[in-house]
């Protein structure tokens, strides 16, 4: 890999070190360029030079350089043009605060560089006071902070005089690769003074804290604007009122609307949470004068590919020009998700996440600051961005780009005129057989750039707990097909590699090509090749394949009923398509399995599917594996062991799966708390205890949910959930089910319960419910499920609403959309307590929640 390490002497040649007017000023609250237009800067933080970034990269063998170049790279191939992170003080200042010159601030001076060709803008948080061990234990550590607590740092004298004498020496610090201090540097914008501080003191008190900060900071040359943080503190209007009142020129604010490390995908429609963003110091005059950051953000541990562009569109509506997601994952490292697990983003590892973030990019810079938007789900179309969760895609779609998430069915608004197209999966004009990312760009009439990426298969949960030893994803280099459908390529275009070692060369066939990761120039004429080959930016980084044997994912069933449109659906990993894919199915207790052909998927080549077999009409536990013949060589998932179920002497190295195939009109289970661990979303604010128990009533488990009181309103949400993975409904014949049936009883004494259904939109439809001690079948017919307050899950910061904004759409549950559901919520119906009952623990327990057919 390519890498560029300049010394000082060059690096004064290219950049004078002359100080240089500031690139961005603050004028009534909004951040202006020199030309007088507005800024609007959209990307991620990210942290290689310091702390886990830093080991981590170490402990898999990668030079540091190298790992910045590719990730660089990359951020910039997804349109980002902002970049923020908070630095590891600790790592870069001793106990008095005098700046280290050590491997952390080089690294970060080279990222400031490489960062600056690609014209990514930069926003520096010098104090950030954490420890650099997460997500392992912290090192022992010298620098000032470690000394004190987050809010002795506005407090203790010495801890603010260390901290005046670290700002001064990292302002005045030279990079000697740029020959620039970062004041001088016009690449870098603005500064944020201190990551999430805790302050607990007067207002008056923490103004002056901030003001002090602020004269070292000026005297130290800075002119560049300053941010402080206002949103960690919550909804503390007077703290934000003395903060607007210094000479601060910004505030910064976060969020993480999803909450933060569930240990598990959340398996639901979260886009109400994203609706709006709340500001609750909107009102206050003094903060109308001060432009507006997010730092950090994120729908952490959220898979899909939808929530990028509609918090784009709420930070522009609430005024944001700046917003940088936490945090982008390093390429070389990314397999792992360990750095941060519950938050993962990175081009090759999560490319429908990272082209939804292409696009909510494309967002914030053409959205109108302070614009009014619909409220949701209204709002999954906006400008020229639909949003659909169901599909697990987001488009944007102008006269000029045409980017989509996933494969799409939406035309182009004006093929003849698109310079841009990035994607996943395949569209109108660009059918691709892979899983990866890929971008085409046109260079003129007849002349486009095409890049391509490895195909990406999902080995389990990314958002487990931290681990370098976990393989969450594997990347696949292999061959595969594109199709383009360009009336300035035609159909009979050349392909000519041109990134270092690619040498592919081809002619499309009917539009058609193979390709392998690379980077392509595609040309309607052999001659525009000789023309434009040496023009294009032929850069291309992929890291080190951690492995590419062959893999099998698949995501078993619980149960299906007879009659269920139940497919069979798995996977694969693999440099060479397989000969064949079998399923193997018998029922448990037989001795042979039957084997069955799978057939490969239309849209994405790594798919094969099957239909439940016809003939297979008897209930029962079915048992199944796939068995995989590649080269010639057969092997059998789960397990990877070799040879097949039907070999005399195969050895199985994992139990099969399993399947219950049940009765037509059973009951659909919606929560089970003796199978469901990892699909309940803790309410904001809750004080809810949620505990396992035995079932009294008879075998299995139960969720006991209890609050100490019920006097205050935190205490009113006590659970939400989403479906797990292994219980989908949208396999399911749902017609005729028309109740739902809650198994549940109140401990101590008779409840008084809010329940409700999640539709497709994480609207929620519910109704009141009396609970007595005993246990009991609360039956529910679901025409009478009206809408009502949908909870919010956990989020930061932690002044947002309780409950999503109210919907205008149709009173009733829509009973055609039940394999859609996305999960259930429960509350305490406060308003039927009198003050006295409300008093003392309340608390119930539920074990079941299904849907049914009533006779």
């Amino acid at each position: 890999m390519k890498q560029k390490i300049f010394s000082a002497a060059l690096a004064a040649t290219l950049f004078s070190a002359a100080a240089t007017a500031n690139p961005v000023s603050v004028k009534e609250g909004v951040m202006l360029w020199q030309d007088g237009s507005e800024v609007a800067l959209f990307g991620v933080n990210y942290s290689v030079p310091f702390a886990y970034g830093y080991r981590s990269v170490e402990r898999v063998g990668v030079d540091h350089r190298a790992a910045i170049d590719m990730d660089v790279d990359h951020i910039a191939r997804l349109g980002l043009d902002a970049y923020r992170v908070h630095l590891w003080d600790r790592l870069l200042a001793d106990k008095e605060g005098n700046l280290q010159d050590n491997i952390h601030l080089q690294l970060f001076d080279y990222l400031l560089l490489r960062l600056k060709e690609k014209g990514i803008k930069v926003v520096i948080t010098p104090i950030g006071w954490w420890g650099s061990g997460y997500p392992e234990p912290d090192p022992v550590e010298y620098g000032f902070s470690t000394f004190y607590s987050k809010s002795q740092m506005n407090q203790s004298p010495d801890a603010i005089a260390a901290q005046k004498n670290y700002l001064t020496q990292l302002f005045k610090h030279v990079n000697p690769l740029t020959g620039k201090s970062y004041q001088q540097d016009d690449n870098i914008i603005a500064f944020e003074i201190f990551n999430e501080p805790k302050h607990e003191i007067a207002p008056a008190q923490s103004a002056a804290y901030i003001e002090d900060l602020i004269s070292t900071i000026r005297a130290a040359g800075v002119t560049k604007p300053l941010f402080y943080n206002t949103s960690e503190q919550g909804n503390d209007q007077p703290f934000a009122q003395a903060l607007c009142n210094t000479s601060i020129d910004g505030v910064s604010y976060q969020w993480y609307p999803t909450g933060l490390v569930k240990g598990s995908t959340i398996l639901a429609n979260m886009l109400p949470a994203v609706a709006h963003y709340t500001n609750p110091f909107a009102g206050i005059s003094q903060c109308a004068t001060k432009a507006k950051m997010v730092y950090e953000f994120d729908a952490a541990d959220v898979a899909s590919s939808v929530m990028f562009p509609a918090m784009a569109r709420s930070f522009r509506e609430a005024g944001f020009q700046w917003a940088t997601q936490f945090a982008y994952d390093a390429a070389a490292v990314a397999h792992t998700n360990s750095e941060y697990n519950t938050h993962h983003l990175n081009l090759l590892y999560t490319p429908e996440k990272a082209i939804s973030l292409k696009i909510a990019a494309e967002v914030f810079r053409t959205q109108k600051r302070a614009e009014k938007t619909a409220d949701y789900p209204a709002s999954n179309s906006f400008g020229a961005v639909t949003l659909d969760y169901q599909q697990n895609l987001s488009v944007l779609n102008t006269p000029a780009q045409f980017f989509y998430s996933n494969s799409t069915t939406v035309v182009p608004k004006a093929v003849a005129k698109l310079t841009a197209i990035a994607g996943v999966g395949s569209s109108s004009v660009a059918k691709y057989s892979g899983s990866g990312a890929y971008f085409l760009d046109k260079v003129a009439d007849g002349v486009w750039r095409l890049e391509v990426y490895p195909d990406l298969l999902t080995l389990q949960d990314p958002y487990q707990n931290s681990s370098l030893s976990r393989e969450t994803g594997r990347l696949y280099p292999a061959a595969q097909q594109l199709k383009l459908t360009l009336a300035d390529l035609g159909n009979s275009y050349q392909l000519k590699g041109v990134n270092s070692g690619n040498t592919l060369t081809a002619s499309a066939k009917n539009g058609e090509v193979t390709v392998r990761p690379g980077v392509y120039l595609l040309t309607a004429k052999a001659a525009l090749a000789q023309q434009y080959a040496k023009k294009l930016e032929t850069d291309f980084y992929l890291p080190k394949p951690q492995s590419t044997e062959l893999a099998l994912v698949h995501q078993n069933q619980r149960y299906s009923h007879l009659g269920d449109p139940f497919n069979f659906e798995v996977d694969i990993g693999a440099l060479v398509k397989p000969e064949k894919v079998q399923l193997m199915l018998r029922y448990l207790g037989h001795h042979k399995f039957t084997a069955f052909d799978m057939q490969q998927s239309l849209a994405v080549s790594s798919r094969y599917q099957l239909a439940m077999p016809k003939d297979w009409t008897q209930t029962g536990l079915l048992e199944y594996a796939f068995v995989v013949t590649a080269d010639g060589k057969k092997q059998t998932f789960p397990g990877a062991a070799a040879g097949s179920p039907e070999d005399w002497d195969f050895v199985s190295k994992a139990p099969f799966w399993t399947m219950a195939l049940k009765p037509q009109g059973q009951p659909v289970a919606l929560f089970d708390a003796t199978s469901d661990r990892q699909n309940s979303l803790y309410p904001k604010d809750a004080t809810v205890t949620q505990r396992v128990v035995a079932d009294s009533s008879g075998a299995g488990l139960a969720l006991q949910l209890g609050v100490d009181s019920l006097e205050t309103a935190q205490a009113a949400a006590i659970l939400k959930t989403t479906l797990s993975a292994d219980n989908s409904l949208l396999q399911r014949n749902l017609k005729g089910y028309d109740t739902v049936a809650l198994k549940i009883r109140a401990v101590k004494q008779p409840e008084q319960l809010s329940f409700a259904l999640l539709d497709k939109d994480g609207i929620a439809y519910g109704t009141e419910l009396k609970v007595g001690t005993d246990w009991q079948y609360l039956l529910v017919p679901l025409h009478k499920l009206k809408q009502t307050d949908t909870l919010m899950t956990q989020a930061y910061p932690m002044f947002m609403p309780v409950f999503a904004p109210k919907v205008e759409q149709g009173l009733g549950l829509n009973l055609n959309e039940l394999q859609q559901l996305q999960g259930i919520q429960l509350m305490f119906n406060q308003s039927a307590y009198s003050p006295a009952q409300a008093r003392g623990w309340h608390g119930v327990e539920l074990a079941e929640v299904s849907l049914i057919q009533k006779p």
